[in-house]
């Protein structure tokens, strides 16, 4: 297993690139760029950051993990020190429109 791992200010993104072997929409780039600063890009068919610098502007919105899980593959995962953070995960994996 091929682990892609940096820190942000908070937190950690983790992502299993052996589960991106498969991916055809890079959800997690996409979301990064419409909903944050637009810090991963895809390189040999991997996400990537775009410099190693990039990760101190990350703002935390949590959209890479959330299109990834629910568009992808489900290969990102953020890891947040954060109270709650799990219960509003459940709340926004119930809330996803059933395709």
């Amino acid at each position: 297993m091929t682990i892609y791992e940096f820190p942000f200010a908070t937190g950690k993104v983790t992502i299993d690139y052996e589960k991106c072997k498969d991916c055809e929409n890079y959800a997690c780039v996409k979301a990064c760029s419409l909903f944050g600063r637009a810090i991963l890009r895809v390189e040999d068919g991997k996400p990537v950051l775009i410099s190693e610098g990039a990760k101190k502007r990350c703002i935390e919105d949590l959209a890479c993990e959330l299109y990834c899980q629910a568009y992808g593959n489900k290969a990102l995962n953020i890891t947040l020190d954060m109270f709650g953070l799990e219960e509003y995960r459940r709340n926004q994996t119930a809330l996803k429109p059933k395709e």
